[in-house]
């Protein structure tokens, strides 16, 4: 057992941070008839919430207040979104409200904000997956009523603005119990044609009831998933549908959806009319251009008279050819002189020139070289080789 004494603010304390942190509490819808309201001069609501058996006070601070599209009475059967905690002066139990919402409506506004919240989880309203619409797309796929004002309109305006444009239209339900699958079907099946490049989804205008095919998650996920640009066009400029948060552009009406998704054909023409008279003036300025650049090029010294162009080049080579012609004659005497001198050597060195001068050289029959008297036996035969000529001889007589 916690020993612990507690003073009343910290058991204050410690009740509202149990109440803070519980995951319901913090968060959660309640449903009760308003009673004893005041509105305080500083803005904020003050009241108790009743059912047949429990009261709850409950306060509203002046920031979600002033939010507020109705003023709350007593007696007012509603739906309110918001938090349970303490108001630790008094150490009572208060309900925080965010959001009021009358009983009627607040069921199905309820689902509507969870669908939403869930749905913008999931990335569907995400900005960067919008794909842009195509500057002139093949055709276009209208998913709507076939009897309904939506397809006229857009057909009227799509007529008007480019003649011969494709629409082609899938017939849905646009309320009633099989309208949000056949808008989802609607919209699958043009995603498979290869003459179609954009879908609009449209219906005219009706009461919230009317139009809440299109807050069906079916249909959100179909407008998701579509792999062709979806542009919505439900209902007037005033009403919003989940589809319209879901598609890739939204039209307030199915008129300006047919004014988004065509351009004006006559406006294309005159832009090919300009952007081709543009393009010839460019050509013709450029072709003038290089024509006076001929021109000119064809008056100059050096196409007139190449040959005078060519007279300075002929005296450079000239120069050039004589002073290579020296530089061979040089190189020339140079090796005459070398090759003399070698040549000199050379005779000095040589044995020819020693057999000049009345020497000879004596060689047994195997052509060896003789230089002592032991190297030869007598009768053996010799060669003599002299300055000019050889002789044969045989030895009569040796001396040491």
């Amino acid at each position: 057992m916690n020993k612990k004494i507690y003073s009343v603010s910290e058991l204050s304390a410690l009740i509202k941070r149990i109440f803070d942190q519980h995951s319901i509490l913090s968060g959660l819808w309640v449903r009760g008839e308003i009673t004893n309201f005041k509105r305080h001069s500083s803005g904020h609501l003050y009241f108790s919430l009743k059912d047949q058996t429990s009261v709850i006070r409950a306060v509203m601070f002046k920031g979600r207040a002033s939010s507020l599209k109705f003023t709350p009475r007593d007696g007012l059967d509603c739906l309110l979104r918001g938090y349970v905690s303490l108001y630790p002066k008094e150490t009572s139990l208060q309900f925080y409200v965010e959001e009021i919402v009358p009983a009627g409506i607040g069921l199905q506004s309820i689902a509507l904000a969870e669908l939403k919240e869930k749905l913008q989880k999931k990335g569907y309203f995400a900005r960067e997956r919008k794909k842009p619409l195509p500057l002139l797309p093949k055709g276009i796929g209208v998913v709507s009523s076939a009897v309904g004002a939506a397809i006229r309109d857009i057909s009227r305006v799509v007529r008007r603005r480019y003649p011969g444009m494709p629409v082609i239209l899938y017939p849905t339900l646009v309320q009633g119990e099989k309208a949000a699958e056949t808008v989802a079907e609607g919209i699958s099946i043009l995603n498979t044609r290869d003459d179609l490049d954009i879908i609009i989804v449209a219906r005219g205008g009706g009461s919230s009831e009317d139009l809440s095919v299109f807050n069906a998650e079916q249909v959100a996920d179909a407008v998701f998933n579509s792999v062709k640009p979806v542009v919505s066009a439900i209902g007037h400029e005033i009403d919003f549908t989940i589809t319209d948060l879901v598609a890739d552009v939204r039209a307030a009406t199915p008129s300006m959806a047919g004014e988004l998704v065509v351009p004006v054909k006559a406006d294309l023409l005159q832009m090919l009319r300009k952007q081709r008279e543009r393009l010839y003036n460019l050509i013709n300025a450029r072709l003038n251009k290089e024509k006076m650049r001929i021109t000119y090029l064809a008056e100059t010294r050096i196409i007139k008279r190449p040959d005078r162009w060519l007279d300075k080049y002929r005296d450079e080579v000239h120069k050039k050819e004589e002073r290579l012609n020296l530089h061979l004659k040089n190189l020339l005497n140079d090796a005459k002189y070398n090759l003399a001198s070698l040549t000199g050597k050379l005779d000095s060195l040589s044995p020819l020139a020693t057999l000049a001068r009345g020497y000879s050289i004596c060689k047994d029959e195997k052509g060896s070289i003789l230089t002592d008297t032991k190297q030869i036996a007598l009768q053996e035969k010799i060669d003599i080789q002299l300055y000019s000529g050889c002789l044969k001889c045989a030895i009569l007589e040796k001396e040491d």
